[in-house]
């Protein structure tokens, strides 16, 4: 999401700043996923329009390497996973619900760490519910942001592009195995009306059981149980900025990173401690 007006509305809440702050590359502007690939490497993507580009950065953010994903295209690049031998690149961005390209690339981490261009398998689909291309505005439920892997299996979080406002984001589960896939709506969650500038997922994680979902202001922390996502407790950030990118390496301590805007800065990445700003109200 690109557009002033996010910008003008979101520099009244700035606040204080987060334990570390990196400021990351120009090239890195719009970036929109991060993950790690070790103990010591971070791997960034930028959001659509860009090169199909994997950035391996320190955990200060310093660009190490470049490496480019052949036979591949950048339409809306949006997040990041990855299971034990694979990194998931989700090119799941789909803002005016219109797209019939959906896809997730699947390239081997060694690859990414050792080459410069990886080859990837393409796991692509499409979802069931949607009939339309774009549906009407009371159907747009269709744009995704947030990827995450859990139990041999990919789950993508929808954002809420309908008016009237429902609020809720649908969750999709696909294999991880290449291949062509219609996929129906596992789950919904509430995630609150405040639209895009508060309520929309723009990246996920699963980590140590529980899945992490990010807007602008905060992470929230849910369960899966009994194919539903349960549980209330929120992470709330200190600074308010277009925060798009998000990995977490224990409940304690995430990475997060955001777009550079004009009136806000960056693009910025921030190591959290999260012992000062959970909320479990």
């Amino acid at each position: 999401m690109k557009h002033l007006f996010i910008c003008l509305l979101l520099s009244a809440f700035a606040q204080t700043s987060f334990a570390q702050t990196f400021h990351l590359s120009a090239e890195l502007g719009e970036i929109s996923g991060i993950e790690f690939l070790n103990d010591s490497t971070i791997v960034a993507i930028n959001d659509g329009g860009n090169e199909p580009l994997l950035y391996l950065l320190n955990l200060k953010g310093k660009v190490q390497s470049v490496v480019k994903v052949e036979n591949a295209q950048n339409r809306d690049w949006e997040d990041l996973t990855v299971d034990d031998e694979h990194l998931y690149i989700g090119d799941i961005g789909n803002n005016v619900n219109n797209r019939r390209d959906l896809v997730i690339y699947k390239v081997k981490i060694t690859d990414v760490l050792e080459k410069k261009t990886v080859q990837p398998q393409k796991i692509t689909f499409n979802y069931k519910e949607q009939t339309a291309f774009p549906p009407d505005r009371a159907d747009k439920h269709f744009d995704a942001e947030a990827l995450a892997f859990y139990n041999d299996s990919l789950y993508i979080f929808t954002k809420d592009r309908a008016r009237p406002l429902k609020g809720s984001a649908y969750v999709y589960k696909i294999p991880t195995a290449a291949g062509d896939y219609t996929v129906s709506k596992s789950a919904e969650i509430f995630i609150g009306k405040g639209g895009l500038l508060t309520d929309a997922l723009t990246a996920a994680d699963f980590v140590d059981g529980e899945f992490f979902l990010m807007t602008y202001n905060r992470v929230i922390i849910k369960n899966l149980v009994d194919g539903e996502f349960v549980g209330e407790e929120n992470i709330n950030f200190k600074t308010y900025s277009q925060k798009e990118a998000l990995v977490v390496k224990s409940k304690m301590e995430l990475y997060v990173a955001d777009e550079k805007q004009i009136m806000l800065g960056g693009p910025r990445m921030y190591r959290i401690e999260v012992n000062d700003l959970r909320d479990e109200d």
